[in-house]
């Protein structure tokens, strides 16, 4: 049996892959982005990370660069800063790429599948 490719076959069962692909990936950052919103609320607590900045450093002439109590205070403001703006940036962020991939997708896999079954080729 030959098998009849045609580029225009070839054109259309590419662009409907394309077209799935996108949805797949859209739909499934929008599932982790939902589960980790309302399911796993802690999945996000690692986001930030802080690093050796919090160790008090020492200045030129020997003693401590920052107190104890200045560290603890730059601390909560890094945790409170990551918590309310991070955070939602990086969430926001996330759903507006999937959003867009679904606008992309889906009508990109509808339209190349609507002719491909159009002409039978399925």
């Amino acid at each position: 049996m030959a098998l009849n490719l045609t580029l225009r076959k070839v054109y259309l069962y590419l662009f409907a892959v394309v077209g799935l692909v996108l949805i797949i990936i859209g739909s499934v950052s929008l599932i982790n982005l939902g589960l980790k919103t309302w399911i796993f609320t802690k999945a996000d607590d690692a986001m930030c990370y802080y690093g050796p900045r919090y160790a008090a450093p020492m200045k030129e002439n020997g003693t401590a660069g920052q107190t104890q109590e200045e560290l603890d205070r730059q601390r909560a403001e890094d945790e409170r800063y990551c918590k309310e703006v991070t955070r939602p940036a990086q969430k926001q962020t996330q759903a507006a790429l999937a959003i867009a991939q679904l606008i992309v997708g889906v009508p990109l896999f509808g339209y190349h599948w609507m002719l491909i079954r159009k002409e039978g080729q399925v």
